[in-house]
C-alpha cells in the first residue's frame, strides 16, 4: 500500500572524500540544488592534505574528520554519525540531477514497503557525458534480473532462488537507505578495498528489497586513464568477497552465494586475461592457476601456458612488439 513520502529532511547525505578539492564543490553544488533538499550533509574528511575540508564548510556541510582508511569506514563513520533516518551516499567526484532525493523517496513511498533505492546513471569524464543514457539498461548483469525495462521503477527482490547481482551494478552515489538497514546489515567492509559496495549490497539484499528508479538521476565520474586498472581491481577483489561468501553464505542470498561459488573459475579467467593483456604476466600465471584449479578448461590451459612464455625476458619482448604492432595497426590510426 502507498505511504507518504518521507521529508527529504529525514534524509543524511554521508560524502567520503580524500584529497577530493579538485571535484567536492560540484558534489556539494548538486546536493544544493535538489528540488527536496537533504536535512543535513556529512563530509567525511578521510585525512586529506588538501582544502577537502574548506571547500565542505563552504558550503555549510559538516566535516567529520577521520584518519585515512579508505571509502568503506568513511562510508561508516559517516552513517554511524548521521541523525537522519534514510542515508544517502554520495563520491566526491559525482554529482546528483536536482529531482535524484525527491524521486526516490516518492518511489519507495509508491512501493509502501521496507526497502532501498538506486537509480539509473549516466557516466561522465572531464570530456563531458558519454552518449549512452543509461548505463542500467545497457549493463548485462542488471538485464538478467530486471525484466521488464521499461517500466517507471523496477523492484528486486531476494524471492526465488535467482541471483540478484550477477556483477556489480549498484553505485553507492545512487543510494538512499535507511540507516538502520545499513547498521543491520553490517555496513560496509572494512577490510575489503575492491568490490567492497558490492559485498555490502549483497547482504543489504537480505534484509531489505531495492525499488530502482530507472531515470538517470546520477552522474558517475570516470577518471581518464583509471578505468581498466579500475576494472582489474574490481574484479579481483570479487576473489575476496567469494571467500566471505563460501566462509559464511547465510549472511548472502542464497541465489548469489551459489552463483559466486559455481562462477569463480570465470571470474579468475577473466582477470587472468585482463593481466595478460596489461603485461602483468606473473599475476596472470596466479589467476589463470586458479581459474583452472576451481574448473579445467581448454581456454584457461591455453592461456596460462601462453602467460608462461610471457613470463620470460625473450616472452614480453615478444609481447611487447607484438602490442606495438597490434597499436599501429590501418584501423588505430
Amino acid at each position: 500500500m502507498p505511504t507518504e513520502p518521507v521529508d527529504a529532511r529525514r534524509v543524511s547525505v554521508v560524502i567520503p572524500a580524500y584529497n577530493a578539492a579538485g571535484y567536492l564543490a560540484a558534489a556539494l553544488q548538486s546536493v544544493a540544488e535538489q528540488t527536496s533538499p537533504p536535512g543535513e550533509v556529512i563530509v567525511v574528511d578521510d585525512g586529506s592534505t588538501d582544502a577537502t575540508a574548506e571547500i565542505a564548510r563552504s558550503f555549510g556541510a559538516g566535516v567529520l574528520s577521520v584518519t585515512n582508511a579508505g571509502p568503506s569506514a568513511a562510508r561508516n563513520a559517516g552513517t554511524n554519525a548521521a541523525s537522519g533516518e534514510y542515508i544517502a551516499f554520495l563520491d566526491a567526484d559525482d554529482v546528483w540531477l536536482p529531482e535524484k532525493i525527491s524521486a526516490q523517496l516518492a518511489e519507495l513511498a509508491a512501493f509502501g514497503g521496507p526497502a532501498f533505492s538506486f537509480t539509473d546513471y549516466r557516466m561522465f569524464d572531464d570530456a563531458g557525458l558519454r552518449r549512452r543514457k543509461s548505463e542500467l539498461r545497457a549493463t548485462p548483469a542488471f538485464r538478467r534480473i530486471a525484466g521488464n525495462l521499461r517500466r517507471k521503477r523496477v523492484i528486486l527482490t531476494t524471492r526465488g532462488t535467482r541471483p540478484l547481482l550477477y556483477d556489480s551494478y549498484i553505485p553507492p552515489s545512487s543510494v538512499l537507505v535507511r540507516k538502520a538497514d545499513v547498521i543491520a546489515a553490517g555496513g560496509f567492509d572494512e577490510t575489503l578495498r575492491a568490490a567492497e559496495d558490492y559485498e555490502f549490497f549483497l547482504r543489504l539484499f537480505r534484509i531489505v528489497p531495492a525499488v530502482v528508479v530507472m531515470k538517470p538521476l546520477l552522474l558517475y565520474r570516470q577518471h581518464a586513464g583509471q578505468a581498466t586498472a579500475k576494472a582489474t581491481a574490481m574484479k579481483a577483489g570479487f576473489f575476496d568477497v567469494a571467500r566471505r561468501v563460501a566462509a559464511a553464505p547465510e549472511r548472502y542470498p542464497s541465489g548469489d552465494a551459489r552463483y559466486i561459488g559455481q562462477t569463480a573459475y570465470l571470474r579468475h579467467y577473466r582477470v587472468g586475461m585482463q593481466q595478460s593483456r596489461l603485461g602483468h604476466f606473473d599475476d596472470a600465471v596466479d589467476s589463470l592457476s586458479r581459474s583452472l584449479a576451481a574448473r579445467p578448461t581448454a581456454g584457461a590451459a591455453l592461456a596460462l601456458a601462453g602467460a608462461r612464455i610471457c613470463r620470460s625476458p625473450a616472452g614480453q619482448a615478444a609481447f611487447q612488439f607484438v602490442r606495438t604492432l597490434w597499436k599501429r595497426r590501418p584501423g588505430r590510426r
